[in-house]
């Protein structure tokens, strides 16, 4: 009889000493959850994808933190109010444009042969103030593509290897919502 009371108050005990450790493990869970320095980070890093899923009319998609530095840069094309026809002059350089970028835009399986294939990239280069910008911008409205207006200035970083991963972001991100034309500005030489 007196073996049955020992165990009995043995077994007592050990379930006193689980249900203590659960529950300062519960208020230990609870206090770290609300000290992380990254919670906020994380519900505004969340809060800004949801908003840019938005603003881009796409459906959210999973980004790493260097994309959501480049993604602020990036515009809607039914945000661009600037339309191709409306861009005065440069009739030759607009239809080569046109032929160059636009038109494997809206019409890829003309390009998905061998022998002709889409260009990769155009440079438009000029003095300040002659509408490379516009002109960019009035290609993404026409062809329906989304707008990465990335700054060099922004590509910069005080930590190694971060200008290297803020380049890729750009070109992932742009994969990521394609089509997509991303548009370098400020580079000085």
């Amino acid at each position: 009889m007196r073996g049955r009371s020992s165990e009995t108050k043995l077994l007592q005990e050990l379930i006193l000493y689980a249900a203590s450790a659960a529950l300062s493990s519960l208020v230990l869970f609870v206090g770290l959850r609300q000290l992380d320095p990254n919670r906020q980070a994380s519900k505004k890093a969340l809060e800004h994808k949801k908003e840019l899923a938005k603003r881009l009319g796409r459906p959210f998609i999973q980004t790493n933190p260097y994309e959501d530095v480049i993604a602020c840069d990036v515009t809607n094309p039914d945000h661009i109010y600037v339309e191709f026809d409306s861009v005065g002059g440069l009739e030759s350089i607009k239809q080569a444009l046109y032929e160059l970028v636009i038109l494997p835009l809206r019409r890829p399986e003309l390009f998905s042969g061998k022998l002709l294939g889409p260009q990769k990239g155009v440079l438009l280069y000029g003095p300040p103030g002659t509408g490379k910008t516009m002109l960019a911008k009035a290609i993404a409205k026409e062809s329906g593509a989304v707008f990465i207006n990335v700054r060099t200035s922004n590509l910069m970083s005080k930590w190694f290897g971060d200008a290297q991963k803020l380049v890729a972001a750009v070109f992932s991100l742009a994969h990521k919502l394609q089509p997509a034309i991303i548009f370098i500005d400020e580079v000085d030489y």
